[in-house]
């Protein structure tokens, strides 16, 4: 729970993506965002991409945690199975999403989530790893 709210926190691993899910509301999602990371081989910059694929357009907090997850996730060791390689930064992410409205717009609990997620994506690499 964060702040004293049950939520549910999920990774599923796949061959050409990750999929996380973050929910206070019941096992539901609200949104579902993809998101995928690009390296230029010009000038060496990097992009993100961010766009959304159900649920709220108007949601720019959703949309922030998919770019700090991706930019997390790209920062880790490439060469582990499931954190990209093959000259891929990392692999796209769906980001399912739905908090309760207190908890929208809250710096601690969007960091806590993060974090959570992050956390529990390294488990689930290390876990796939050990497979």
């Amino acid at each position: 729970s964060i702040r004293s709210v049950q939520t549910d926190v999920m990774v599923q691993l796949f061959s050409d993506r990750i999929f996380l899910s973050v929910t206070q509301l019941n096992g539901r999602l609200g949104t579902l965002h993809s998101v995928t990371v690009e390296d230029s081989v010009i000038d060496n910059s990097r992009t993100y991409n961010v766009s959304t694929l159900l649920g709220r357009r108007d949601d720019a907090t959703s949309e922030v945690m998919g770019r700090q997850i991706a930019e997390r996730i790209a920062s880790l060791d490439g060469s582990k199975p499931g954190m990209g390689g093959g000259g891929a930064v990392c692999p796209p992410i769906l980001l399912g999403f739905a908090l309760k409205k207190e908890a929208e717009g809250d710096p601690a609990v969007f960091q806590t989530i993060v974090e959570v997620l992050l956390q529990t994506y390294k488990e689930a690499v290390t876990t796939a790893a050990t497979a």
